[in-house]
């Protein structure tokens, strides 16, 4: 039997590929940018190159994706859904493109699942779907959009859920957070990642113009992959909804200086008052450490920048 993982090309898709494929599974990638994956220099994917099918699929287009899922009927596990135009100012500047692909997306790859009879879904949703409410939110903390990101992470539980009510699919959702680590370059992310974490790639004198007062939950990307191979796998959590994140707000003036610990200089970062997203952390992940047995490796800030670093000091 396969899985398959759409969004397997972006940063927590990437990982969860690999833990699945490193594990001996069958994992399909289904992603708009299979065709380069040689360019891409996911190094950690490239060992098991013979181990995974590419798919090179938009999930926009309805045709080729269900032509391209149709291709493994009767051989499909689950289904992953990880595609995603992530939170941040550039949301909002197109914003029923970005609508389109988060929300349309999930719900061409769910019907397409109904009509194959695919049995499990995983659907990848975020601490979004709890907006400004204050850090500790549990799962049954009530939904609360502070913006169009927030909306679509909302929609989506909502109607994947549904589906698997209707239709008798399987349906979880994963609630993932702030994700830092290997397999993002600093230099291609928003203002903020650049500044907590541009330094470990030799990017400094970063300015924000808010955020400094901020604390958030990042969470490093091999926990978040953890976690979320933990919801596929468990047994019996139909129908459920887990928050997969550290567990610990921090600073993100505590992460600068963590930063310029690790790099053994000033980085010369500096951070506006108040914060750059309208979000309250951390996440309640009681759920998920008592029902997936699922316990962060990094949940100290500090050894997730120094693992980060390594990362991009290979990749360099």
């Amino acid at each position: 039997m396969t899985t398959l993982v759409f969004g397997a090309l972006g940063h927590v898709g990437s990982w969860v590929a690999h833990d699945l494929v490193a594990r001996g599974d069958d994992v399909a990638i289904f992603d708009a940018g299979a065709g380069r994956f040689d360019s891409l220099g996911i190094d950690y994917l490239e060992p098991y190159r013979d181990r995974f099918a590419l798919e090179e699929v938009d999930v926009l287009d309805t045709h080729t994706l269900f032509e391209r899922m149709r291709a493994y009927d009767g051989r499909i596990d689950a289904v992953i859904f990880g595609v995603a135009v992530i939170a941040g100012p550039n949301f909002a500047r197109r914003p029923f493109r970005h609508i389109e692909i988060n929300t349309m997306g999930m719900l061409n790859v769910i019907e397409a699942c109904r009509i194959l009879g695919v049995p499990k879904f995983i659907n990848l949703s975020s601490g979004a779907v709890y907006g400004n409410h204050p850090g500790g939110q549990t799962e049954e903390t009530p939904y609360m959009a502070t913006d169009l990101y927030c909306a679509t992470k909302i929609a989506n539980e909502v109607l994947a859920l549904q589906y698997g009510a209707t239709y008798g699919i399987d349906v979880r959702n994963a609630r993932l957070f702030a994700v830092y680590g290997p397999g993002k370059l600093p230099s291609r992310m928003h203002v903020l990642y650049q500044a907590l974490f541009g330094p470990l790639e030799g990017i400094d004198g970063v300015s924000t113009p808010a955020g400094g007062d901020q604390m958030m939950d990042w969470t490093h990307v091999r926990d978040t992959a953890a976690g979320i191979v933990r919801v596929l796998d468990t047994p019996g959590i139909a129908g459920q909804s887990f928050n997969i994140s550290n567990g610990n707000a921090v600073t993100h003036r505590d992460i600068v200086a963590a930063v310029q610990d690790v790099v053994g200089r000033d980085t010369r970062v500096t951070m506006g008052p108040g914060k750059f997203l309208d979000r309250g952390a951390p996440l309640d992940i009681s759920r998920a450490r008592e029902t997936l047995g699922f316990t962060p490796k990094f949940a100290d800030i500090r050894d997730g920048v120094i693992d980060y670093k390594d990362w991009l000091d290979r990749a360099r």
